[in-house]
């Protein structure tokens, strides 16, 4: 009897531990968990999905299920979500004007918008649009009553536009103008012009950015080594490819040691990434072939992903917008083979070589790929389960 006991006992913590390990979202209308809201003094968190919508299903299975993020959202929040092409979800999708999946809402009791977000994100940026949620600095009805009042400084119209942007970006151009005017360089160089900095520097030709880069002296004596680091490397990938489109030698090479010689694998991988499209865009495509063979040979020698979308970039099919050339078609054959080899269980890894095979003509192979890529979209979406099965009539009418 014990031993039943202390087995149910198990069963039941198991349960429990199992529940926190992922967002519990509840199946109740929205009317119910307004009810809950008022009862508990929570917001309500609403995750706006449709069934073909890929980001949606990402974030379900690699940030909902995330322990750290199931208690901060099971603590804080009701949780239910919507497929907003179903039944209530429709209702909610038009009342919130939800246009893009995923969107997330965060209500009031009354149904009344606090915050707004959306896409796809890690689990520490959900988190951190969670918290923001929460914080009446950055909660709608309090900012946009904030503007209207006429408070315009610059901590609180970095917030206004934050938060503003996802709800009407249209509204905040009036706000990012008052932001400019105020941010000269003295402001810039003080912790509240360095959030701004962090939030708002992009691209190292816009203002924020392009201060940053031209002060990165100071700043790196001034802020975390992570800190500097993430924000120069952010703005140095943006840099790199606009030195490709433009052609710019000088600089990209300059940039392409930036990311080599540091020695974490990420930064490996961007040189990498960043030099294969320097090749496809200017080099010839003997080029092309020798440093695509040296990388699956060597540092994407395991990486079927890198070598899937090395392959659909440059086949033609969704790629650089230019037909390849013969060399280039087979070379991308080639990269896609190995990525199946690597990964048979990837939809992208299986349509990817079937649509080159297609192209090839090579129909035993395509239509393999294409059966495998049919069977592993009923994973995906509904969306892609069509897409699949054309691509499959299409392999077996070669």
């Amino acid at each position: 009897m014990n031993r039943i006991i202390f087995s149910l006992v198990f069963l039941v913590a198991c349960t429990i531990v199992q529940a926190q390990e992922a967002i519990n979202f509840q199946k109740i209308s929205l009317s119910e968990a307004k009810a809950q809201a008022k009862a508990s003094g929570k917001l309500i968190f609403i995750d706006g999905y449709t069934s073909w919508c890929a980001p949606c299903k990402w974030m379900e299975g690699n940030v909902f299920n995330q322990a750290v993020a199931a208690k901060f959202y099971n603590a804080n929040y009701i949780n239910i979500k919507f497929d907003c092409e179903v039944g209530e979800g429709i209702d909610v999708a038009k009342q919130y004007n939800i246009r893009s999946f995923p969107t997330y809402l965060f209500l009031d009791a009354e149904g009344e918008l606090m915050y707004r977000s959306q896409s796809r994100m890690e689990t520490p940026e959900f988190i951190a649009e969670g918290k923001r949620a929460l914080d009446p600095n950055f909660q709608i009805p309090t900012i946009r009553a904030r503007y209207e009042a006429g408070e315009r400084s610059p901590s609180f119209l970095a917030a206004y536009i934050t938060t503003m942007t996802k709800v009407d970006p249209a509204s905040t151009a009036e706000a990012k103008n008052a932001l400019d005017e105020i941010a000269d360089p003295s402001f810039l160089k003080s912790e509240a012009g360095w959030n701004i900095i962090e939030l708002f520097g992009q691209s190292p030709k816009d203002k924020y950015g392009k201060f940053f880069m031209d002060n990165r002296p100071y700043f790196k004596g001034i802020l975390s080594a992570e800190a500097f680091e993430k924000k120069e490397a952010h703005l140095m990938k943006y840099a790199m490819y606009d030195y490709i489109r433009t052609k710019d030698e000088a600089q990209f090479k300059e940039g392409l040691a930036y990311f080599s010689s540091k020695t974490d694998e990420a930064s490996q991988v961007d040189a990498a990434m960043f030099k294969v499209e320097w090749i496809g865009a200017h080099g010839t495509d003997k080029e092309f072939i020798d440093y695509t063979n040296q990388l699956r040979k060597g540092l994407f020698k395991q990486e079927d992903e890198r070598l899937s979308f090395i392959a659909r970039r440059y086949s033609g099919k969704y790629g650089t917008g230019k037909e390849p050339s013969a060399k280039i078609l087979k070379q991308s054959y080639v990269l896609a083979k190995q990525a199946v080899a690597l990964n048979e269980n990837s939809y992208s890894n299986q349509g990817t070589f079937a649509e080159i095979c297609i192209t090839l003509k090579k129909k035993k192979e395509a239509v393999k790929a294409a059966e495998a890529a049919r069977a592993l979209a009923e994973l995906e979406t509904s969306k892609i389960v069509k897409i699949a099965d054309a691509l499959l009539a299409r392999a077996q009418a070669i």
